[in-house]
Order: C-alpha cells, then sequence, then structure tokens
C-alpha cells in the first residue's frame, strides 16, 4: 500500500460521486476518459468472472486507460457503497505534470499490481 494517501487531494481535484453496492463503475471495453479514487467503501476488480483485485480507500483505479487513451480492460464492481473521487484525463496529465506525489502515488500502484500478476503467474 501506497505511504501517499492522495485522498483529500482528489477529493479537491476531482468530482466526487457514491455508488451503490452492486453498482458498476466502470465496465470492459467503456472507455478510458478518467480514473479513480477510492474515498471509502470496497471495489472488485473482474476479468470475465474472476475477482483479480479488492480495492480500497486511497486505491486507484481507471488510471490505465487514462495513461495509454485504451478503452478499459476489466470490470469495476462496488463490493460495498463507495465514494470515489473522478479524476478527468486533462486533470491526470496536469497532476503528474505538476504534482511529483501524484505521479510517484500512480507508479507505486502500478509497480504494486504488476509484481502482485507476476506473483500470480
Amino acid at each position: 500500500m501506497s505511504d501517499i494517501d492522495m485522498r483529500t487531494f482528489a477529493a479537491h481535484a476531482g468530482t466526487n460521486v457514491s455508488f451503490p453496492a452492486g453498482s458498476i463503475v466502470f465496465g470492459k471495453d467503456d472507455p478510458g476518459d478518467c480514473m479513480y479514487v477510492v474515498q471509502s467503501g470496497a471495489i472488485e476488480i473482474v476479468i470475465g468472472d474472476k475477482v483479480v483485485e479488492h480495492l480500497g480507500p486511497n486505491e486507484a483505479l481507471g488510471f490505465m486507460s487514462v495513461i495509454d487513451g485504451s478503452s478499459r480492460t476489466s470490470t469495476a464492481r462496488v463490493k460495498e457503497a463507495a465514494a470515489l473521487s473522478i479524476i478527468d484525463a486533462r486533470k491526470f496529465r496536469f497532476m503528474v505534470d505538476e504534482v511529483p506525489n501524484f505521479a510517484l502515488y500512480i507508479m507505486e500502484v502500478m509497480a504494486r499490481r504488476i509484481r502482485g500478476m507476476s506473483a500470480a503467474i
């Protein structure tokens, strides 16, 4: 888990939304025009019928599509009612350029997920 807590910053930089349990934040093949930071609650990342990751507060999701402009490769399903901050692509790029802690946060999350996938193989 990252030592950087981006929840307060994300709450002020983005749009804040709530999702009830069982709802879908984004689905596979949806456009990747934003990322999310979990403020509270729990999110499951699903590929096919398999839950591949559980996310909680201060976790980022959806940023890979913002980075490379591709559509979503997974579905994000709300396990427990959740509050999320939405960071659009323009704000994401600004934050990477201007907020070093944000770029470090994204790199730490990416590294952790790549290591997790490598360990699972």
